[in-house]
């Protein structure tokens, strides 16, 4: 069975992203969480310095805007005016799909190597402004893609799905997904496969997330189709990795773990721009207050 390309990508490649620069950001040494491996450390881009790390868009169709306030709380990027059947946040590395919309695409702290930084969860704070079409088997899921060294076949997928939303979760609420980057075992809640569509073991865990290509949260569950009806308005906040100082070992796989990567063809919707600009996200005027700071995160619950 060929492992197809996650519905995302025909969503988030389809046109043109007007994203922004990847300096700034923010690494919080909470001091509050100890391990064997040492203390718990946290990157969040609050977006209220005017950065915008990951470049995060559910569009490359519509204008990514850098709102001043009304985020949780100060600014945050909010993009609207589009329809999807799949509403989904990404951070994309350059490393995905090379020569297609590679100006909206950039290496961040949320893609690359999570091993070796050791990742233990990732959170973020995501607004429904205006909904299109809802369903009540929509839930939130995060997907974690590794693709071949051509960048164009899926070598590992890995998803990880909240529980159902009944109603559209509108206003700010916050998500949070444990990853465990050195776990010896997939953790609890993941599903891990092949780019062939087998299930990926134990020993491929860590080796699978030394490098992540493209990260994804969106509101959907992984095999289900729905309407696309209606358009779209969404916001992102605080996009949090939470991090160990000193990771684990990595352990090695065995060698009969290794995937066959299928081809998969590229989405016939996605754009092939030609001189297009590098990317630079539209801000809103500065507001005359200063945002109030952010406190220091405390942990936040993961599901079960």
């Amino acid at each position: 069975m060929k492992k197809s390309v996650t519905t995302f990508f025909f969503t988030a490649l389809s046109a043109a992203l007007l994203g922004a620069g990847n300096d700034g950001g923010k690494i919080i040494d909470s001091g509050s969480t100890e391990s064997a491996s040492g203390a718990t450390n946290t990157f969040i881009e609050t977006y209220d310095d005017g950065t915008d790390v990951g470049l995060w868009h559910c569009s490359v169709n519509a204008a990514r805007i850098l709102e001043a306030s009304g985020g949780n709380p100060g600014a945050y990027i909010q993009q609207g005016g589009f329809s999807t059947a799949v509403p989904t946040w990404a951070s994309i590395s350059t490393r995905f799909q090379p020569g297609v919309s590679d100006p909206y695409k950039i290496d961040s702290i949320y893609t690359g190597d999570w091993t070796s930084l050791g990742v233990t969860s990732i959170a973020v704070d995501l607004n429904v402004i205006q909904v299109a079409t809802w369903a009540t088997d929509r839930a939130v899921t995060l997907e974690l893609l590794q693709m071949d060294e051509t960048g164009f076949n899926v070598t590992y997928d890995a998803t990880y799905t909240l529980p159902d939303l009944p109603e559209p979760p509108v206003g700010w609420q916050t998500y949070s997904f444990p990853v465990d980057a050195n776990s010896p075992t997939i953790p609890a809640g993941w599903v891990f496969t092949r780019g062939d569509g087998t299930p990926g073991t134990d020993a491929e865990w860590s080796p699978f997330l030394h490098r992540v290509d493209l990260t994804s949260i969106g509101f959907y569950k992984p095999g289900f189709a729905y309407p696309s009806l209606g358009t779209w308005i969404l916001g992102i906040d605080n996009i949090e990795i939470d991090f160990q100082a000193g990771p684990t070992p990595t352990p090695t796989p065995t060698p009969t773990s290794t995937p066959t990567p299928t081809v998969t063809p590229t989405p016939s919707i996605t754009p092939s721009p030609t001189s297009t600009p590098t990317p630079t996200a539209t801000p809103r005027p500065t507001p005359a207050f200063t945002p109030r700071p952010r406190p220091t995160p405390h942990p936040r619950p993961t599901p079960r």
